[in-house]
């Protein structure tokens, strides 16, 4: 009996995760509130509205500006552009 209990809170677990995931909603938190309310936890979070992603960046405690994410972004495709060059050199040498 706890094994069927069990497997039905993962899977609504599961499912409410899944659909918090596509309303910006806290995924983790949702897939608690599913593993212990069930179906109850389903309907709620199916009968709420999406949020924008500002309001999920708000809710998550991101509080970066968005001068601060071009930043990071261009600090990103540079480091990327980095490693693919030591990638392409370690190749020249291999093969070389």
């Amino acid at each position: 009996m706890l094994l069927i209990i069990g497997v039905a809170g993962v899977i609504f677990g599961g499912a409410c995760a899944i659909v918090a995931s596509n309303k910006n909603r806290d995924v983790l938190g949702w897939f608690a509130l599913g593993l212990v309310f069930n179906l109850i936890a389903l309907i709620v979070i199916a009968a709420l509205a999406p949020l924008d992603k500002a309001q999920a960046a708000e809710g998550a405690g991101d509080k970066r500006l968005p001068d601060e994410e071009v930043l990071e972004k261009d600090e990103l495709r540079k480091k990327a552009a980095a490693l693919a060059a030591s990638l392409t050199q370690s190749r020249e040498k291999l093969n070389g």
